[in-house]
């Protein structure tokens, strides 16, 4: 099953909920969206979600107060359809609706990369390098790290130090790793974000 139908078949079970993003729960959603978004002051911003689901980033920044426009981009046009009703004042595209040369302040992709396809690697790399392109200041993302305890069969696990890596010699020096903070109580951290500066 390709990764449209996967997720358009999540959303038919599961509704307009983080379970048809493939989250938890809405705490641990929002628990990520806050470390993203910690990249810098997102206020007078424009943005880019890169696989937005129904916009529950656009969500999560208007319940804190954060003054921005956002442009959300995913596979399913369903969840995008739900996203505008949510929120008109925002645009929600398809990735090939994105004009070639549209440009934003910051990326933004959450929970992409992790499920397992025939070569997660060079598709995260490949969906990197093209949101560092539309940006003007960062791009923040989240993958699930391979230092665990527990692999899920249908999920992708990478090494921290191998993003890091490769951003640092193909995208940018300017890049921040982190992996210090919990997504869930009383659990050891299970995947990083990094942080990807123009300058």
């Amino acid at each position: 099953m390709d990764m449209e139908s996967y997720y358009k078949r999540l959303f038919e079970t599961h509704g307009d909920t983080p379970q048809a993003v493939q989250y938890s729960d809405q705490i641990t959603q929002e628990r990520r969206f806050k470390v993203l978004t910690e990249i810098a002051d997102l206020n007078d911003m424009h943005i880019l979600d890169f696989g937005c689901g129904t916009g529950h980033l656009a969500t999560f920044l208007k319940a804190q107060d954060t003054r921005c426009s956002y442009t959300g981009v995913d596979l399913v046009q369903e969840m995008l359809d739900c996203g505008k009703k949510k929120h008109p004042e925002h645009q929600f595209l398809k990735p090939e609706e994105l004009s070639k040369g549209q440009q934003f302040d910051y990326a933004f992709i959450s929970g992409v990369f992790n499920l397992k396809t025939e070569d997660n690697r060079s598709f995260y790399q490949r969906i990197i390098k093209d949101c560092f392109n539309r940006i003007r200041k960062g791009l923040a993302f989240n993958m699930m790290s391979s230092y665990v305890d527990y692999f899920d069969p249908q999920l992708f696990y990478e090494k921290p130090e191998t993003v890091f890596q490769f951003i640092k010699e193909k995208i940018s020096p300017f890049v921040v790793l982190r992996n210090e903070y919990q997504v869930k109580k009383n659990v050891i951290p299970f995947e990083f974000t990094i942080y990807v500066y123009k300058k």
